[in-house]
């Protein structure tokens, strides 16, 4: 197997640490370079992955028969390497499986695996359940731990936790319930807000934890344990702008929009609900009536545009965030004469001559690869960057040949939803940014200094990490 020079250092990477967590953009092959690293350590390999990765697609079966002829690949919730001769699981396998799945799997099965690897480590985020539990008791028995996300920290520090749990992080390691709010109060802005007034404090309190503080100190603590490199850190991928068309809307628009607000704020009137509160929330209202209008009518006018030539010849991919309007978008170009194919059809369209590969965010935003395009568009934006950037990163792969170009139709004007989705989305990538920047010589040189000043501040909590 032919791996890029950043694929040999997280490899090396991978295998000094044993349990260790591979952040590259995506698009770079952390899957591949986790399997190879699993490869050199030796032993069969267990591949905890979304259902939808599992059961639906072909990639991680296709690059185990591309790459790693040597392994044998099983979908465990289908087969298994104790069916073979003697029952044994002798032989290098590697078997996928997603995490409910996980947890019906019996200890015999599990015992031939040395190597677990969790490919978008956020799936195994909520450290209560049943399901992250058994992944953590699998974990321990394994000689290799790695954990895959192109952003590991999407919206806040506090994100970091279940990872460091899983890999027995030493500043998480056997701390319990006290660990974790060491580590919020510290990096995640954790602290008790007041939520009501009952006269009884423990009921009218509740524990915060969403920022993202002393974000750089925390880089250089899980250095050694994370290997964090971007697309631009290398020089293996093409050029990508990024864009955004703000669309006016028209006097139809105008009147759904409105009338969506309207019809939501009736129906809040029904409720016990504070109408003060509704008000304020107006502009954000997640995946609500008002966005997903602006999003039909963004559909259009993405439809119009290809129609028009604006993007010339080159293959698109086009992404709409909801179900309507990606119906919306289909009928438009089927209307305008614009040939196309969806995602369901990806191969076929890879083949063909269909200039338009048409998606659903949610649904097609992973997975599957076409570096034939060299233009995605997508009407709207999610309120999870990584999703967008997901997105993006279906025509961003090593194998693209073109500059690329990204543009966002978003709706015009100061006071609506749209405005409001992409600044949810600057704070976040910018808490992102702050993570995933390599570390400065500067940096490192002063980091002492403000380890100090942390372990100044928050003396118990620090003691209590190790910090």
């Amino acid at each position: 197997m032919q791996l890029f020079p950043y694929q040999e250092q997280a490899v090396s990477f991978l295998n000094n640490q044993r349990r260790a967590y591979l952040a590259l953009d995506m698009g770079m092959g952390k899957t591949l370079t986790s399997l190879a690293a699993a490869d050199r350590g030796g032993g069969n390999v267990l591949l905890v992955a979304e259902k939808n990765e599992i059961v639906n697609s072909q990639n991680f079966k296709r690059e185990v028969e591309t790459y790693l002829p040597h392994f044998t690949y099983y979908n465990l919730r289908e087969e298994s390497p104790l069916d073979g001769a003697g029952g044994s699981g002798d032989g290098a396998a590697v078997g996928g499986i997603n995490p409910d799945g996980l947890v019906k799997l019996d200890d015999k099965l599990l015992s031939i695996f040395r190597t677990m690897i969790i490919d978008e480590a956020t799936l195994a985020k909520t450290t209560t359940t049943q399901r992250f539990k058994r992944i953590h008791k699998i974990a321990k028995d394994m000689d290799y731990l790695s954990m895959l996300s192109g952003t590991p920290m999407m919206n806040g520090a506090a994100e970091l936790y279940a990872p460091l749990l899983l890999m027995d992080h030493p500043m998480i390691a056997g701390k319990g319930a006290s660990g974790r709010k060491a580590f919020e109060a510290i990096f995640a802005g954790g602290h008790y807000r007041k939520i009501r007034n009952t006269g009884k404090w423990f009921q009218d309190y509740t524990w915060w934890a969403k920022g993202a503080n002393h974000v750089r100190e925390l880089r250089y603590l899980l250095r050694d344990h994370f290997f964090i490199l971007s697309k631009g850190e290398t020089d293996v991928f093409k050029h990508k702008t990024r864009t955004v068309e703000n669309v006016p809307m028209s006097l139809p628009w105008l009147g759904e929009y409105t009338q969506a607000w309207n019809d939501y704020y009736d129906e809040a009137k029904t409720r016990s609900v504070n109408l003060d509160n509704i008000n304020e929330l107006r502009s954000l209202i997640e995946n609500g009536q008002m966005y997903q209008v602006n999003c039909r009518w963004l559909a259009k006018r993405m439809a119009q545009d290809i129609a028009d030539g604006r993007y010339g010849k080159r293959r698109i991919i086009a992404f709409n965030i909801f179900i309507e309007a990606d119906e919306v978008f289909q009928q438009e170009l089927t209307r305008l004469g614009v040939s196309f194919r969806t995602f369901e059809d990806i191969q076929e369209w890879k083949a063909g001559d269909e200039q338009v590969l048409v998606g659903r965010m949610k649904a097609h935003g992973k997975g599957g690869n076409a570096p034939e395009a060299s233009v995605t568009l997508i009407a709207g934006m999610d309120y999870v960057p990584a999703n967008n950037i997901q997105a993006e990163n279906r025509m961003d792969r090593p194998e693209q040949t073109q500059d690329m170009e990204v543009v966002y139709y978003l709706t015009e004007g100061d006071d609506v939803i749209d405005t409001h989705v992409r600044d949810i989305n600057k704070d976040k990538a910018r808490k992102v940014a702050e993570f995933m920047r390599p570390l400065t010589d500067e940096e490192l040189e002063d980091m002492p200094r403000k380890l100090a000043a942390i372990r100044l501040k928050y003396r118990k909590d620090a003691a209590l990490l190790g910090i």
